[in-house]
């Protein structure tokens, strides 16, 4: 499911990891990691990169990614939720 606020790339699935065990840990500006314990592993794991909608478009952050090497299972661009619930309200709905 798309955020509003974040473009998200998944590199594992969450499925995969302990409950309860996810961390964000901020790398730079506008770009976050996603850790988490991986079932039966005492170490943390990479789960996710997150991007900051207001300081990347999603063709910044794929591009972030590619010039990372990185290549996630899943890219979802961030949902305009939040704009169109501007749009709603400016529009009185």
């Amino acid at each position: 499911m798309p955020y509003p606020t974040e473009h998200a790339a998944r590199i594992k699935q969450p499925g995969s990891f302990q409950a309860d065990s996810f961390r964000r840990v901020t790398l730079a500006t506008g770009i976050s990691a996603i850790m988490g314990k991986l079932k039966g592993s005492s170490s943390m794991t990479l789960q996710a990169y997150r991007f900051d909608r207001k300081k990347f478009t999603a063709a910044q952050a794929k591009k972030w990614l590619a010039d990372h090497k990185v290549k996630p299972i899943l890219f979802e661009p961030a949902s305009n939720e939040e704009a169109n619930s501007n749009i709603r309200k400016a529009a009185g709905k």
